[in-house]
């Protein structure tokens, strides 16, 4: 039985150490840029900004009418941010503005992903819309699944109209602590985007949407961040929807209903 035990022990261990140095390829997906799909859409024309550490990053710029609103996504994790360009069809057409931020390792994109460079290069990308002449208060942030903690930050840090999350979460270490429940990956991980613990500092009106059949981010961590966030907030559960199958139109063309109650 003791033989029996230190085995089990050394193979714990052995997958332990594994999560822990393999856990960033766990999290982020990325794909190169998909050249066809962004020949289909001549609205869009690349934005750089140069990173902290010299690495030149892209995104992709649509600019709508100067009296309407600019929204900066920030995409999940798997793909890249020009897969979302279909995506944000019905807020081109209402004539607002779209900035589809991208990651490093993402797209064409040098290095690797990670929070702290992620949330520098980002930081950057805003800095660079804002100083173009886009005032803080005419910008919206909009967040999906991983880019959920990424947009959650950022407006705790602007002056912004609004905060949309869509599949979001508590913080990553609540996701995988929920899909791997015997490692303490609490104390694991990295990378965290702890949107929990900062929520309650957006000032800005948080709009949220989460498919009930979340099986990626189950909808009781984006209800958990959504208790937690204060002021002027509304969740709206999808019912008969998951994660991948959210209908973007649809979400889209309800946050323009909402915005009119801000504008």
């Amino acid at each position: 039985m003791l033989k029996i035990f230190y085995i089990a022990a050394a193979i714990y261990l052995i997958l332990l150490l594994l999560l822990f140095i393999f856990q960033r390829s766990m999290i982020y997906f990325p794909s190169p840029d998909a050249q066809r799909l962004i020949s289909r859409h001549p609205e869009f024309s690349p934005i750089e900004i140069v990173s902290h550490d010299g690495l030149v990053i892209k995104s992709w710029k649509s600019i709508g009418y100067p009296d309407k609103k600019t929204f900066i996504l920030f995409h999940g994790n798997a793909g890249n941010a020009a897969d979302r360009m279909p995506m944000m069809r019905v807020l081109i057409a209402a004539g607002h503005s779209v900035i589809l931020a991208e990651y490093r390792g993402y797209g064409s994109n040098p290095g690797k992903p990670n929070e702290n460079d992620i949330m520098s290069d980002n930081k950057i990308l805003v800095d660079k819309i804002i100083a173009g002449g886009v005032a803080e208060q005419d910008i919206i942030f909009m967040g999906r699944s991983l880019g959920s903690g990424i947009a959650t930050q950022l407006a705790t840090e602007y002056d912004t109209a609004a905060l949309i999350l869509i599949s979001a979460y508590s913080s990553l270490p609540d996701v995988a602590g929920d899909i791997y429940p015997y490692f303490p990956v609490s104390l694991l991980m990295r990378d965290r985007f702890d949107s929990l613990s900062i929520i309650s500092g957006v000032k800005a009106p948080i709009y949220m949407f989460h498919g009930e059949r979340d099986q990626i981010i189950p909808i009781k961590f984006g209800r958990k961040l959504f208790e937690a966030a204060l002021g002027d907030k509304r969740f709206r559960s999808i019912p008969l929807h998951g994660h991948n199958d959210l209908n973007m139109d649809h979400i889209n063309s309800e946050i323009l209903e909402l915005l009119k109650k801000i504008s």
